[in-house]
């Protein structure tokens, strides 16, 4: 019962390793993802800059290029502190999600490593018990012959005594 349910254990820890390497697979990408909207924030924050440089440099005056201006600045300063919040909090539990997860799957290979070669051995038990069986089958038909072949011969020399008994 306890090799079966070793076997059990086995195909339940293989079945978490293929998880564990799939949820890092889309832990990355959504890291990857992740990435990718800081820097699409940051640089949506130095398009904004440079929108306002060159209103200022557009040589226009009147007050509404100033409150245009502050508005791009404003706008650029919000997306370029999302950015940096995503990049100080989000990317961090991210990066350590992935890194448990690694761990994680660094731990099933040694499990499913070691679970190899218990079954390694338990083949090789296999096999010899197999042969040990067999070897035991062979002496057992030896001992049985052997026991018919003297039964044989008792049973012959018990007729000839009895034959010449009777005569």
């Amino acid at each position: 019962m306890a090799k079966r349910e070793q076997v059990v254990e086995a195909a339940v820890v293989e079945e978490t390793a293929e998880e564990t390497v799939r949820s890092i697979a889309q832990a990355q990408a959504d890291y990857e993802q992740l990435i990718d909207e800081i820097r699409g924030y940051w640089q949506q924050a130095r398009d904004l800059r440079e929108k306002a440089v060159e209103l200022e440099l557009s040589g226009r005056t009147d007050a509404q290029v100033g409150a245009e201006i502050r508005q791009l600045l404003d706008q650029a300063g919000r997306f370029e502190m999302l950015g940096d919040q995503k990049d100080r909090h989000e990317k961090q539990e991210a990066i350590r999600y992935i890194e448990d997860l690694q761990r994680e799957a660094y731990a099933l290979r040694g499990t499913v490593q070691h679970n190899q070669t218990v079954l390694t051995r338990q083949r090789k038990e296999l096999e010899e018990a197999k042969k040990e069986a067999v070897a035991m089958v062979q002496r057992a038909e030896e001992r049985v012959q052997e026991t018919e072949q003297l039964l044989a011969y008792e049973m012959a020399k018990l007729a000839e005594l009895e034959g010449d008994g009777v005569e």
